[in-house]
């Protein structure tokens, strides 16, 4: 049963503190001698509260390091005495019902509580290290994970791009990005617009991250065997219009997914390719025809995340004309729209980092004749890639210059989050 937690604020979060990212103090709970399961019962209550998505036990040499992963930044929130860090790393591990004994093979677990009146799920990671345990807590608020399409991050043209694509009766979208990339979130905001009672979907996660009604979801289970080619192949036998496929990471489910995208069935699946051709790429480096990935091949939509610019401090800056920012992305400005920069000052609201939450940016690959021919070809991804933005896509360098000049982000942001993309080395 998960716990409930119904804490009063933490003092350690009440208390004012200037320091950009930080939301607590461990030290403070060291100096008021409190036990772990309330160390734990205050840190995870800040961490959801802010909308972290991790929270971090490192063992060092001088101690148990605390941070938290807040808009995709590791945010230090100071350090633990190596006992008390200890302890309270042993409380976490009680939660998960992970074996408190083996400190020398890795482990990982789950726990559920609720905060708020709303449920919330840890998947809990342990790591053996030289220091001590580390540990590590994803955290998965089951009413705050899931979007429309429209609150994703796609522009206009982008939308109407992603709307085609998933209006077609059979094929083969991917979609693409870095671990933390919120490749999901796109997936299961595109199975939501699907669903319906005359179309059946299914899908194979690891895990099942939310809960999707009129969808039947199914999960990998290394432990019985079920991995993603197995439970695909029992898919295809639920006769199934729509398959999601969470990871396509060997050769056998490369095949199965292109034959069944082949085979008259709509099947979404990701990759961790940067760029959308590199999609491509990965599906026959992994031993898919490609000729069958050519001709089941529809779209491709790539992504990453940058953070957003906090709505309470942000001021805009001159307006911006430089020629080199703008040339490329002028065609995609709005009749009469000024492009201008903008940064965040920095208030409470945002923690003093001037940002404030995340969103996507996106390049969208839509299948032509020519690509198909130069897919079935075994053209490289670099000519894909460029045929494709010769042919109007926009790409990820240009979505995210888009979004810095309409005031969502910043330049600086864009130089550390997509700095490959940007430069367009990739």
């Amino acid at each position: 049963m998960p716990t409930t937690l119904t804490p009063p604020r933490p003092a350690a979060a009440a208390t004012t503190v200037t320091e950009p990212g930080r939301l607590f103090n461990a030290e403070d709970f060291a100096v008021a001698e409190l036990e772990p399961s309330a160390i734990w019962d205050r840190i995870i209550t800040v961490a959801v509260r802010e909308q972290a998505s991790d929270v971090h036990l490192t063992c060092q040499a001088t101690g148990v390091h605390v941070a938290v992963r807040v808009d995709g930044r590791l945010c230090p929130q100071g350090v633990l005495p190596t006992d008390l860090g200890q302890r309270l790393s042993n409380h976490v591990k009680v939660l998960a019902r992970l074996d408190l004994g083996e400190r020398r093979r890795p482990q990982d677990g789950h726990a559920g509580l609720e905060l708020d009146g709303r449920p919330i799920d840890l998947r809990i990671s342990i790591l053996p290290t030289n220091h001590g345990e580390a540990v590590a807590v994803r955290i998965f608020d089951r009413e705050a994970g899931l979007l429309e399409l429209e609150q994703l991050g796609f522009t206009p043209s982008q939308l109407g791009e992603v709307r085609n694509l998933i209006e077609s009766p059979a094929g083969l979208v991917l979609v693409s990005g870095a671990t933390g990339a919120g490749k999901t979130t796109t997936l299961y905001a595109l199975l939501q617009r699907l669903a319906s009672d005359d179309r059946k979907i299914v899908t194979v996660e690891n895990p099942v991250e939310y809960d999707l009604p009129k969808i039947d979801q199914s999960q990998v289970n290394a432990k019985l065997g079920l991995d993603f080619a197995t439970l695909l192949r029992s898919v295809l036998r639920q006769d199934p219009n729509v398959i999601m496929i969470g990871e396509v990471r060997d050769a056998e489910t490369a095949d199965a997914v292109v034959r069944a995208a082949n085979s008259g069935r709509l099947v979404f699946a990701t990759t961790h390719a940067v760029h959308s051709a590199a999609a491509i790429e990965s599906l026959i480096a992994l031993g898919a025809h490609p000729h069958f990935v050519a001709r089941s091949f529809r779209g491709a939509i790539a992504q990453t995340l940058v953070r957003r610019l906090c709505p309470y401090c942000t001021v805009p800056l001159a307006e911006t004309d430089d020629a080199a920012v703008l040339d490329d992305i002028r065609r995609w400005l709005g009749p009469g729209e000024r492009p201008v920069l903008s940064m965040g000052r920095g208030c409470p609201h945002c923690r003093h980092t001037g940002y404030r939450g995340r969103t996507g940016v996106f390049e969208v690959l839509t299948a032509t004749e020519p690509l198909r021919g130069m897919i079935s070809r075994g053209a490289p991804s670099r000519a894909v890639y460029e045929a494709a933005a010769a042919d109007g896509m926009m790409t990820i360098a240009q979505a995210a210059k888009l979004a810095a000049l309409r005031g969502l982000t910043t330049i600086e942001e864009l130089m550390q989050g997509v700095s490959e993309i940007w430069t367009g080395t990739l």
